[in-house]
């Protein structure tokens, strides 16, 4: 039986909101929607889960009709922090995860939900609504903040635990088809009760772990991978040390297939939900991204997972289209990441931003950066250091730090001789190919500490 969460109107519609008086809290009522901006788009996000940026594409044939041939295809995209939870949380606020402090996989329940995009659109008319995986952390029993409608899941493919609309219960139907069910839902729902713009953000578990596949994708032939170089390398000496380096190729092979798999579904959702927007007029007016929050090796450097500084964790597939805005089938080399949702959302919605942005409009053509961020918190019970780079078209540079934060391992990599990152110019005794000029450290330093404009 469905059991009713114990905070359902805490959050959901017309919200309560929690304020701080003089040392003390209370309880009012958020005011009532404002009426949208004049001309303001449907705003469709659809993020997946561990998708890497090289050879996932291929077998998501609807990802390439919709998005790919006609939107914009984003070739140099990363998440800033390469995890899900701080990821997420910089998709919706717009900000690097030393500013909106989600910095670990836990933290979900210290976003600050005043900086959302979904807050904004909120209070200013947009019907909102989500289907699939919020934050990690997040209790199945709170109910999103600022969103009319969800179906928010917590974990895995097959018997998952949802929360629909504010009642928990457990799912059989595969987790994929079921967020797509909802999110479907929730768009006739919105477009059947008034004219109002909306916002619909839609997760699916896809292509995480345990990367469990729909049945009738089972046994689909993923077609054969032959690795890398930085599969195949060997000699790592000139790498950090890290406990979890120890990542077969035959093992990489593994999960490449396993999730592949679990895309497939993941591509017919994306299918589905576009189908129905060109179906019921909306395709026209509707800005849509796709992302994934963060990439993952297959065993590149020897390593399993995310979290780390290399190419393999950091990119990731980016796309969006609007047909009134955006011409389709265009491929934009711009350096852009997650943080640059927000911005290009409200600029579109005709909405001023309430905090500081980190990110850039992505409509804007004149906007670009020559260099990006990354930074990622440790979990050294793990072995897993924290650590910061800065990345250009060009070069990687690459900061490692202890638990008290001291730099204890450097990497630079020539990213145009070296696309593997095989070869750290810092690992050598070799003095003459290290960097020269602008100390790379002063630089990485400040943009660890950069707000709104003052970030690269």
């Amino acid at each position: 039986m469905p059991r009713r969460t114990s905070n359902s109107s805490r959050f959901g519609g017309a919200a309560l909101a929690l304020l701080v008086l003089t040392g003390t809290f209370a309880l009012v009522r958020i005011d009532a929607k404002a009426q949208p901006p004049s001309g303001a788009p449907n705003v469709l996000i659809i993020v997946t889960d561990d998708q890497r940026y090289d050879g996932t594409l291929a077998g998501m044939p609807g990802v390439r009709k919709w998005f790919k041939k006609q939107g914009r295809f984003f070739s140099q995209a990363f998440a800033t922090t390469p995890l899900c939870c701080p990821a997420r949380a910089s998709i919706f606020t717009g900000q690097y995860a030393h500013n909106h402090g989600v910095r670990k996989n836990n933290l979900g329940d210290e976003l600050p939900q005043n900086r959302t995009i979904q807050r904004s659109l909120w209070l200013n008319g947009y019907n909102t609504a989500m289907a699939g995986k919020y934050l990690n952390g997040w209790q199945i029993e709170d109910n999103p903040p600022y969103f009319d409608r969800w179906a928010m899941q917590k974990w895995g493919y097959y018997e998952s635990e949802f929360n629909v609309d504010g009642f928990v219960q457990e799912v059989s139907k595969y987790s994929t088809t079921y967020v797509t069910d909802n999110a479907i839902e929730f768009l006739e729902d919105f477009e059947a009760e008034d004219p109002l713009p909306w916002f619909v953000y839609v997760a699916p578990f896809a292509a995480h772990k345990p990367y469990a596949p729909q049945e009738r994708y089972a046994e689909r032939d993923v077609g054969k991978w032959y690795g890398n170089p930085a599969v195949r390398e060997r000699n790592l000496h000139d790498k950090p040390e890290i406990k979890a380096r120890d990542l077969s190729p035959r093992e990489g092979h593994f999960i490449r297939r396993k999730q592949l798999r679990t895309l497939y579904s993941a591509d017919d959702s994306v299918g589905r939900i576009m189908s129905w927007l060109e179906e019921n007029g909306e395709s026209e007016n509707t800005l849509a991204f796709f992302i994934s929050d963060n990439g993952r090796s297959w065993g590149e450097h020897g390593l399993d997972g995310k979290r780390l500084p290399y190419t393999e964790s950091v990119r990731v597939p980016f796309m969006l289209r609007w047909p009134r805005r955006v011409e389709g089938a265009t491929r934009d080399k711009r350096i852009v990441a997650n943080i640059d949702l927000a911005p290009t959302i409200l600029e579109a919605a005709g909405i001023s931003p309430e905090h500081r942005l980190d990110g850039i409009d992505l409509l804007d053509r004149r906007q670009e950066r020559s260099r990006i961020l990354l930074e990622s918190w440790g979990n050294f019970r793990k072995g897993i250091p924290s650590w910061a780079s800065t990345r250009t078209g060009d070069y990687q540079y690459v900061e490692y730090y202890g638990r008290r934060g001291r730099r204890i391992f450097r990497e630079y990599y020539l990213l145009d001789r070296d696309p593997w990152q095989l070869k750290n110019l810092f690992g050598n005794s070799e003095r003459r190919d290290d960097p020269v000029g602008p100390p790379l450290n002063e630089q990485l330093r400040r943009d660890r500490r950069c707000a709104g404009r003052s970030c690269p």
